[in-house]
């Protein structure tokens, strides 16, 4: 019998926000979100995960505020109505960045893999709360995200995590054996 962690990093999946239903998404689910995110292994406890919530009428104006910077972009500008239409469509957004440990005790990639272990986590979650996310590091919304709020120095974007409630029956996904990637000695 599969356990329940197992079962759950198996059947995670990316739920792109065309696949939301546009339930709303509670501040408290967001919370709880980034509670699980806080757990991550972090080298010297630097915790570099950061996270800027957009719900409600943020969502809103941030959509609007994406699709007119993308739009007077010259290489974004023919993605920028179907970039708004992915906030809209998304429940709730946060923007992932992490904060380079001021000392630099350790690497940078360190940090930002502890970063990408926290959304792990929240992306595990999202499964208990009966939602889904969707990771996106593209350059028109990235460029929206850098230019709607503000960023601590040192603080570096990493993309942004469309969170949504969805009713569609999920695919099993396909994976190589273990053995096509692992040499065993």
């Amino acid at each position: 019998m599969e356990n329940d962690i197992f079962k759950a990093i198996k059947e995670r999946r990316a739920i792109y926000p065309e696949q939301f239903n546009n339930e709303l998404v509670s501040k408290d689910e967001i919370q709880q979100l980034i509670e699980a995110a806080r757990y991550a292994p972090t080298h010297k406890l630097t915790e570099p995960w950061r996270f800027k919530a957009i719900l409600g009428n943020s969502k809103n104006n941030f959509a609007s505020f994406a699709e007119k910077i993308i739009a007077e972009h010259p290489d974004f500008a023919p993605k920028a109505e179907r970039m708004a239409n992915k906030i809209q469509k998304s429940g709730a957004i946060l923007i992932i960045s992490f904060q380079r440990d001021q000392k630099e005790r350790i690497p940078e990639w360190e940090e930002i893999a502890a970063t990408a272990m926290a959304v792990q986590n929240m992306w595990l979650y999202l499964q208990h709360l009966n939602m889904g996310g969707y990771w996106s590091s593209g350059k028109p919304l990235m460029y929206a995200a850098k230019n709607f709020t503000s960023f601590e120095q040192g603080e570096k974007i990493l993309g942004l995590f469309f969170i949504g409630k969805y009713d569609i029956e999920l695919k099993e996904r396909r994976h190589k054996n273990v053995d096509e990637f692992t040499k065993w000695i």
